[in-house]
Order: C-alpha cells, then structure tokens, then sequence
C-alpha cells in the first residue's frame, strides 16, 4: 500500500515531541471530531503553533475514527518495517466520503469523514491539549 499525502491539511511537525489531541463531541445534535496537532515550523526557533480541524459525518455517512498507537496500526498494514513521516495521509477518497490517516510520532488517527473544516490556528501554546480547549472556548485565530 502506498499511502498518497492529504494536501488539503497543513502540514503535521514532524519533530520529535510533538502531540496531538482531539474530542469526540456532539453539540446542537451533529457528530463532530475536533482534532488539533501541531504544524510545521520553519525554524524549530519558531514558536510551535497548532491547527484546529474539525470533521464531519452526514446523515447517510455517519463521522467513524479509530485511534491506535502508530505502531500497531501499520503492523495491520503490514507496514511495520517500513518509515513513514508523521503527516497527513489519504487512504480512500470518493464523491462521498474521505478516509485519511493523521500518523504522529507515536499515534495513528483514521478518519472517515463527509467534510471538514479548518477552524484556525493557535500560536504559543504549551501544548495540543491547551491548543484544543482554546479551539472549543473560540480561541484560534485564522
């Protein structure tokens, strides 16, 4: 299998350290993922900034994610002995649905997902965690 890069997202930091956090919620009664990760940086004397994305379902495709570690994940497919960067993959795209892989340093996240969208980004925080509260509180800025 070889896995093609999703474009579509800003690209995950690939330093090592680097997190990700994210909150399966369901306000006003739709299904949403809000995921925040850290992006790349230029120079690592930058401050480390994070991008908030938040992912639907419909209802006819219902939101679906699988969190496991990065490890086991490409054991399943039957990737282990080979390297990939942490980063944002496409596994399946069709005129209905998209199913892409955020792979970090240490966790593989699959989404299957109708539609996103880019909620902003948040510069200085500690880390991913922080980074996603402040995105639930309305506090990314674009």
């Amino acid at each position: 299998m070889i896995l093609k890069r999703f474009s579509e997202l800003p690209v995950l930091e690939t330093e090592p350290g680097t997190d990700c956090s994210f909150i399966s919620h369901n306000p006003n009664g739709e299904s949403l993922l809000t995921v925040v990760y850290a992006t790349k940086r230029d120079f690592l004397s930058v401050p480390k900034s994070y991008t908030a994305v938040q992912f639907k379902g419909s209802d006819s495709l219902p939101l679906e994610f699988h969190a496991v570690s990065r490890q086991d994940y490409l054991e399943q497919l039957e990737l282990a002995n080979s390297w990939f960067k942490s980063g944002a993959y496409e596994i399946e795209k069709t005129k209905d649905y998209t199913i892409v892989l955020l792979l970090t340093n240490d966790r593989a996240l699959e989404i299957i997902f109708t539609e996103f969208e880019l909620l902003g980004d948040s510069y200085h925080s500690v880390d991913a965690q922080t980074a996603l509260l402040e995105s639930l509180k309305g506090g990314v800025t674009d």
